[in-house]
């Protein structure tokens, strides 16, 4: 009896969500190849970064703080295999300005922690100024500090990931441009830059802010922004590091506001998870004067030893963003062959662990109890996660 020959997937974009349904696809016997610009990583893919915050803190929403359980238990099994710590797990401090109310990010981030057993301290303005003195105590008066958050290498990580697939066999293919997706009457067709064409039995498109050029249906629901990122240059980067100095946000719902200890090179990160800017796909990442003033008024309140820290790198993180800040992972309903895995919307990395598996699932139509939210959707009313400062609230 002849052996079938394996399905063949094409997988458009080698960032986080690209590689990881690649791994998981190989995995399951699918015969697998990665197109991407590159180089690898591509210098524009959202989780081609020096840090990304891993959290499970989600205001109310119980799904995702879920399933950022789940993922954390991912990351803790990526760094048994690995060898090395893909997941910094340096705790996640909290700060508000006023104290915790119902309705509130950092309250019912912490409501929800309690329900389900997280590892949670509660931090006043007393305990700030004794354990995390870097911190300016006047306008924190509560938060609270969840021992299980803290950040990953993300541009590593995806170092790690391409290696792993090209172990695996997943073909790799640099330089690789996608120009648009056809069709023929054995499945789906990818039509390349150089008007060569390739077809498989499934084509992921996974290609970040470049998914609605591909695929411009979607350009009504998923588009780019870019967030202002800050690298500055402290005199004792020690200081700056746990336990006195953790992965932060800083009243992020009203102000956007987040960091990181001082990264192994001395560098002291902090950036903005708010409105941003609208971006092109590969357009330049422009740090506007009012961004370097926003976070130099933030300092001088929050963190003042810093306040005048040189500003050694500047640029702009890219979010692929859906109307409503849920990610996209799901078969297209009008092209046979076709999926997608896309719209991180500035929150999708920490997931890294568990994305390929839902990937994967949706290309074999397999039951994943965390799908549901990921389906595609019809445009409807804005919405953004919890800790997203959408810049209606009050800004700090």
């Amino acid at each position: 009896m002849q052996t079938p020959h394996p399905r063949r997937a094409l997988v458009l974009g080698a960032g986080i969500y690209g590689l990881t349904a690649a791994l998981e696809l190989s995995a399951r016997g699918w015969r697998v190849e990665v197109a991407d610009p590159g180089p690898l990583p591509h210098a524009d893919a959202a989780s081609n970064d020096i840090s990304k915050i891993v959290r499970t803190d989600y205001g109310a929403d119980a799904f995702y703080t879920a399933l950022a359980e789940a993922a954390v238990r991912g990351w803790g099994e990526w760094n048994e295999q690995w060898g090395w710590p893909a997941f910094e797990r340096t705790g996640f401090l909290l700060l508000s300005r006023r104290p915790l109310v119902p309705g509130s990010f950092e309250h019912d981030s912490w409501g929800v922690a309690l329900e389900r057993k997280q590892r949670v301290e509660r931090v006043d303005a007393r305990m700030l100024r004794d354990s995390f003195p870097l911190w300016s105590s006047g306008p924190w008066v509560d938060g609270y500090l969840n021992l299980d958050g803290g950040w990953s290498p993300s541009a590593r990580v995806l170092v790690e990931l391409a290696q792993r697939a090209a172990e695996m066999g997943v073909d790799l293919q640099e330089g690789r441009c996608a120009h648009a997706i056809e069709h023929d009457a054995r499945g789906p067709v990818v039509r390349w830059t150089d008007g060569s064409c390739a077809g498989a039995d499934v084509v992921l498109v996974a290609a970040g802010s470049w998914t609605p050029l591909l695929l411009p249906e979607l350009s009504d629901r998923i588009s780019a922004v870019g967030q202002p990122v800050f690298h500055l240059r402290v005199e004792d980067p020690d200081r700056f590091r746990p336990p006195g100095f953790r992965v932060w946000a800083a009243d992020i719902a009203r102000s956007g506001w987040y960091g990181f200890p001082a990264l192994p090179d001395g560098r002291l990160k902090i950036a903005n998870h708010g409105p941003g800017v609208p971006l092109a796909p590969g357009a330049p990442r422009v740090v506007l004067p009012e961004h370097e003033s926003h976070l130099r008024t933030f300092l001088a309140e929050a963190l003042p030893e810093v306040a005048q820290a040189p500003i050694v790198q500047r640029r702009l993180c890219v979010y692929t963003e859906t109307f409503d800040n849920d990610f996209l992972i799901d078969r297209h309903p009008d092209r046979p062959g076709v999926f997608v895995a896309s719209g991180g919307s500035g929150h999708g990395y920490k997931f890294a662990p568990l994305l390929g598996a839902l990937a994967a699932d949706a290309v074999e139509g397999r039951d994943n109890p965390w799908l549901h939210r990921f389906r595609w959707r019809a445009l409807g009313p804005r919405r953004t996660e919890p800790a997203r400062w959408t810049g209606l609230q009050e800004a700090s």
